[in-house]
């Protein structure tokens, strides 16, 4: 039964002509991304503390954090100034710094499953123009001929918006853990901003 699936499938492929081709390898890519973003999130938090805890046990060997965490807190301690303002833009640039890391990847999702329905698109049109050089060489009376171009018109259509909707929603889903992430390292920050001074008094 496997066997007939895998079949038929390939049979469906190829009545979509070359189009299906950098389909099926925008639909390799996009997947694999959406997975390993997936996991690049899940990692992004594990071992997520609370900075009152952080700064109660900075100096404790066993504390383990998000790496997040970990980064922001001693590139801070590194080029803290005790200046309000200036320690506020060197926590802002870190800050900044993390969400290009959470942004990784989503715009490349994204971008893929535009592109999807776009061959989806251009292998429509190479199917019309095979089904209307049909009609002008032997009219309407080569069925076979007609259905084959029909086919692939329709075909290419059908796998680029397959493969385009899934795409989308899960770019979103994965933009909003992001965001997600992003609003919980701003309160950090603020936190760690509020009470970089009482670590010292942790030693």
């Amino acid at each position: 039964m496997l066997e007939d699936v895998l079949t038929n499938t390939l049979e469906h492929l190829k009545t979509g002509g070359w189009v299906m081709i950098p389909l099926i390898g925008v639909s390799v890519a996009m997947f694999y991304l959406i997975v390993r973003k997936y996991i690049d999130l899940r990692a992004f938090s594990k071992g997520d503390k609370k900075i009152e805890e952080i700064i109660q046990r900075f100096h404790d060997p066993d504390l383990e954090v998000a790496p997040w965490q970990k980064e922001i807190v001693d590139r801070f301690l590194e080029r803290r100034t005790f200046d309000q303002e200036l320690d506020r833009s060197v926590i802002e640039s870190l800050r900044i710094r993390q969400h290009g890391i959470l942004d990784r990847q989503t715009k490349m999702i994204v971008i893929l499953a535009s592109v999807a329905p776009l061959l989806g698109l251009l292998g429509t049109v190479g199917g019309m123009i095979s089904t209307f050089a049909v009609i002008s060489q032997y009219g309407t009376g080569n069925a076979k001929a007609l259905a084959s171009g029909i086919s692939e018109a329709l075909i290419t259509t059908q796998t680029g918006l397959i493969v385009a909707v899934p795409g989308l929603f899960f770019a979103n889903y994965l933009a909003r853990q992001a965001q997600r992430h992003k609003e919980r390292m701003k309160r950090f920050c603020i936190g760690l901003l509020m009470s970089h001074a009482k670590i010292d008094s942790t030693k």
